[in-house]
């Protein structure tokens, strides 16, 4: 058999040409000469095919990821190595050199290829949401009978805020949208539920309260034949606040802390720590307020009670000891709240 391109009788044939013909027709790869790829002009994600991938690279990395992607490699050609050179850069176009180098039936091939790549500029669906102000819950601020307090609401801002940061990195969807002022307190929207959530904890963690949820339905997903909702939430606040004085199953104690949880008391007449949960809020009675606390001094004691002045009337009151105020001295200046006509000391040790 003789070779139909050179006419060569003394080589073996490969898909009908000699060994020597083929290695110079041979394409190590193809590339088509152009090609596209659309981006994300807001977090500069990528459109691969119809869904939108997160992506932390650059535009010349990912001109050279296409290039990369989508060239075709030859059957017969081994040990490929591809490198990708951009030229030049022509608006939205990148004009491309692609190296090519592999071995052919062990001989050494070099092939060089251009190629055009060009970017287009889009909004993946999480960014055009976030453009058009779209959210999926609302958070509600409010106080039991009052309005929150500039402090509270410095505080909840800031740990939403701080929240916002930390879940922004994995969840594009976690942002504030709109912050509202209304007459019961303040509105926080939010384009994420599953963030909103995460953030309730945190705000609860830190200021206690009632957390309330409430689903409204806005619509309809025809396409998936789901009805769609969005989610109220809403963080109550307590009606009183750390040093405030409550009365929870007749038993009296001064708020000294909270957490998500719990309140964090001190009983006014045993000085015990004791705790109500959260859950229980509408059982507990606000009795007096941080204001009511006055300052007064030890003007006798005895083995079994302490004798004080009434800090307004003036007129001595005695008190039965118990651990925490056997160590009191005359003269020692100590602070008190009068509850239903009767005059507790407080104590003062941190918890």
């Amino acid at each position: 058999m003789f070779c139909p391109r050179c006419g060569s009788e003394d080589q073996e044939l490969y898909e009908g040409i000699c060994t020597s013909c083929f290695v110079k027709e041979a394409k190590i790869i193809t590339i088509p000469q152009d090609l596209e790829i659309t981006i994300c002009a807001h977090c500069s994600s990528l459109l691969k095919g119809i869904k939108w991938e997160d992506s932390i690279l650059s535009e010349e990395e990912l001109v050279t990821l296409a290039v990369m992607e989508n060239y075709e490699k030859s059957s017969y050609v081994q040990d490929l190595e591809v490198s990708v050179e951009i030229l030049t850069i022509r608006g939205s176009i990148y004009e491309c050199i692609i190296h090519a180098e592999g071995n052919v039936m062990g001989i050494k091939i070099i092939e060089e290829h251009t190629a055009n790549v060009k970017i287009k500029k889009g909004a993946c669906p999480d960014c055009s949401k976030y453009a058009s102000g779209y959210f999926e819950s609302v958070i509600q601020i409010r106080a039991d009978k009052r309005f929150p307090s500039t402090k509270e609401l410095q505080t909840v801002d800031q740990i939403i805020r701080d929240k916002i940061g930390s879940l922004s990195v994995k969840n594009r969807m976690a942002y504030v949208s709109d912050v509202s002022v209304i007459k019961e307190g303040v509105d926080y929207y939010i384009g994420s539920y599953k963030a909103a959530r995460k953030i309730t904890t945190a705000v609860k963690d830190v200021m206690g309260g009632v957390v309330q949820e409430s689903p409204r339905l806005v619509g309809r997903d025809k396409s998936r034949g789901k009805d769609l909702y969005r989610i109220w939430i809403s963080i109550r606040l307590p009606d009183f606040q750390k040093d405030d004085f409550i009365e929870y199953e007749n038993r009296k104690g001064q708020v000294k802390g909270f957490d998500g949880k719990k309140i964090l008391l001190n009983d006014l007449e045993s000085q015990d720590v004791w705790s109500v949960l959260w859950r229980e809020y509408n059982n507990i009675k606000v009795i007096a307020r941080s204001s009511d606390i006055k300052t007064t001094s030890v003007t006798s004691k005895t083995p079994q009670t302490i004798q004080i002045l009434h800090p307004e009337t003036y007129q001595p009151v005695d008190i039965n000891l118990n651990p925490e105020t056997s160590d009191l001295q005359i003269g020692d200046e100590v602070k008190v709240v009068e509850i239903e006509d009767i005059l507790y000391i407080l104590n003062t040790r941190n918890i």
